[in-house]
């Protein structure tokens, strides 16, 4: 069983100039995170655009990006739904194509979380592989205390946990304090994971377009090296900021992939805009400071 901790790569929904889900750039993706040496990859994610991919869609993105992985890099596949059923189909698909761990958020706009035990049950209580339990209000609308994290958890049979419920670092604080072993992700485009990782954090899952920074960061951390995990957390901070932009960031992160030589295009869907002419001319500034200069390649590292 694929252990689930360390830098985990969350892919987005690549899209050709038509709109369809481009599976070239899928399979690049896959290419680039094991170039980028993470620790895994996940897919159908908030950052997936899942909400706005239809059922066809959807298979499109699992079976392609499972064949690419096999054998090379493990997946965890987003099964969130409002329904218990269609997040156990989702989970079951998830497996059959050879999935490492499905992820699941609480149901959107859950108004009482005295329930959450009982979603997770139903949802993925007797599910075969590893269930991260994401705790993401933003996307769902629903804020869950470290009491129905934890039941959520129990109910799931897991002991895995994507936090992104800001502010992030107190909040893994109180859940480590609580269940002591916990493996938790931080997430929010690696904007905290200096000081997630500092309160106890296993590693990030997020979308972050440079995830092997993120990975030094913390491989800086679990060798004691703490001046060097701040040294490069400090010195890439401003672009992390940058790029984790509400509403814009989306649009941000894929044109730096596709200046990364990763996708074709750089198209989102529904309301994540493209950036306009000034994002532009301030993203090749903040990329200009902080000194990358996109290439499909790992960042060289000092």
């Amino acid at each position: 069983m694929t252990e689930l901790t360390g830098t985990w790569y969350i892919s987005p929904t690549p899209f050709t100039d038509d709109g369809e889900v481009d599976q070239d750039s899928l399979r690049r993706i896959v290419d680039a995170a094991e170039a980028w040496n993470v620790d895994g990859i996940t897919i159908l994610g908030v950052m997936g655009e899942v909400a706005d991919l239809t059922a066809a869609e959807r298979e499109t993105v699992l079976t392609t990006v499972a064949d690419a992985a096999r054998g090379r890099l493990p997946f965890a596949v987003g099964c969130t739904a409002p329904a218990a059923a269609v997040v156990r189909a989702n989970a079951a698909r998830a497996v059959d194509v050879g999935a490492a761990a499905v992820m699941v958020a609480a149901p959107a706009l859950l108004k009482d979380t005295d329930s959450i035990g009982a979603f997770y049950r139903s949802a993925v209580g007797d599910c075969p592989v590893p269930v991260i339990v994401q705790d993401e209000p933003a996307a769902t609308g629903v804020t869950l205390p470290v009491s129905a994290l934890i039941a959520a958890l129990d109910a799931a049979n897991s002991n895995i946990v994507k936090l992104e419920d800001p502010p992030t670092p107190p909040k893994i604080s109180r859940l480590l304090a609580q269940r002591p072993g916990l493996t938790v992700f931080g997430g929010l485009g690696g904007v905290s994971a200096y000081n997630e990782l500092n309160r106890g954090a296993a590693g990030t899952m997020t979308g972050f377009a440079y995830p092997e920074i993120l990975r030094a960061i913390r491989l800086a951390f679990e060798t004691g090296d703490r001046e060097r995990a701040a040294r490069l957390n400090d010195r890439f901070l401003p672009y992390l900021v940058f790029e984790g932009q509400v509403r814009v960031g989306l649009g941000i992160r894929k044109e730096v992939l596709r200046r990364r030589g990763v996708l074709t295009t750089a198209r989102t869907r529904a309301l994540n805009p493209l950036p306009d002419a000034a994002t532009l001319a301030e993203l090749d500034d903040v990329l200009a400071r902080v000194g990358l200069t996109p290439a499909i390649e790992p960042v060289e590292l000092p």
